[in-house]
């Protein structure tokens, strides 16, 4: 007979993980509560600041659903209904709804981002991007297949959202993140920019090879990575998308969590507005800047959740998802 093994407990996770001196917070939430592990370099213990990078498409899409809700915009607007430029029509329009599962056809990255990263400008390769120079690169845009035709991550679709909800709704995307998603939530840690009496609570970020790197402007494109979170907050925030959650923005979290399209490539997953959803209904997204990686993960049905914040730029996904798993297999972890 074959044996299985035990499901790991959060505790044998963390104790196999490396540390290597920088710093990461883990919170694990469950119906028990929530725990906090911190270890490495961090200026204010579990509650350091850190990039999230592309978690941030998650809070963008959300924007959407309750933008969507009180009529603002529509999910299934043309882009170009609410930008002063938009990408070539290949086939149909792009709408919103594909810019937020990523099936609009745009490339990963607008263009020559790729080579900025790689020479001149690797350590802050989206500063460039305010509002002329995003145009620009949008006008020389060619999509590569029909919008919603198949799944293509996209950072460039990720920061159009943003610009285009924040001129539907007549404000910048800070504004608007703060107005309509952290505020309402009490995400107090969030937001696009640090204060400057905050800053020495970031935890200082490293590159891949554990160099030091610095935070990343991501200008116009802010809505596809630019924010700045702490374990916390971003525990209270997925904490809104549970099935029992009745609190402020319920209804656009529900609406956000409800699986869309398929995910391509990403094994048997459905995407949502902004999340990837697997089998059984679990939430996740990663993210990763220049000095930082980041993922959160969800079981909307049980309340469970992890964060995973790390001040290195090393992919922690598939420790994310494990912690995950032994959180649900343990909720009174």
């Amino acid at each position: 007979m074959r044996r299985t093994r035990p499901t790991p407990t959060v505790d044998d996770l963390l104790a196999r993980r490396t540390d290597d001196g920088t710093g990461l917070v883990v919170a694990v939430r469950t119906p028990a509560g929530t725990t906090y592990h911190a270890r490495g370099e961090l200026p204010d213990g579990p509650a350091s600041l850190f990039e999230i990078g592309s978690v941030t498409k998650t809070m963008t899409a959300l924007l959407l659903a309750d933008l969507a809700r009180e009529g603002v915009v529509g999910l299934d607007d043309p882009v170009a209904d609410h930008l002063p430029v938009a990408p070539p029509v290949k086939g149909r329009p792009i709408t919103l709804r594909d810019l937020a599962t990523h099936h609009s056809g745009l490339p990963r990255l607008p263009r020559r981002a790729a080579w900025r990263g790689m020479t001149s400008e690797r350590h802050d390769p989206y500063a460039r991007y305010d509002e002329a120079t995003l145009s620009a690169a949008v006008l020389a845009t060619r999509p590569r297949v029909e919008p919603g035709r198949r799944f293509g991550y996209s950072n460039l679709g990720g920061g159009l959202l943003g610009w285009a909800l924040a001129r539907a709704a007549g404000t910048d995307y800070a504004t608007l993140l703060a107005d309509r998603v952290t505020g309402p939530l009490g995400l107090d840690d969030t937001g696009v920019e640090v204060p400057s009496d905050q800053q020495h609570r970031l935890a200082p970020g490293h590159g891949w090879r554990g160099r030091p790197a610095g935070r990343w402007d991501l200008a116009m494109l802010a809505g596809a990575g630019g924010v700045v979170s702490t374990a916390a907050d971003l525990q209270r925030y997925v904490g809104a998308f549970d099935a029992a959650y009745d609190g402020p923005l319920a209804a656009a979290a529900a609406d956000a969590r409800t699986p869309q399209q398929r995910a391509g490539r990403v094994g048997p997953a459905n995407v949502a507005l902004g999340w990837l959803v697997v089998p059984g209904g679990t939430l996740f997204h990663d993210g990763g800047t220049g000095g930082y990686r980041s993922f959160v993960g969800s079981r909307p049905d049980l309340g469970v959740s992890v964060v995973v914040l790390s001040a290195r730029a090393r992919g922690l996904t598939g420790f994310g998802i494990l912690l995950l798993r032994a959180a649900v297999a343990d909720p009174s972890a």
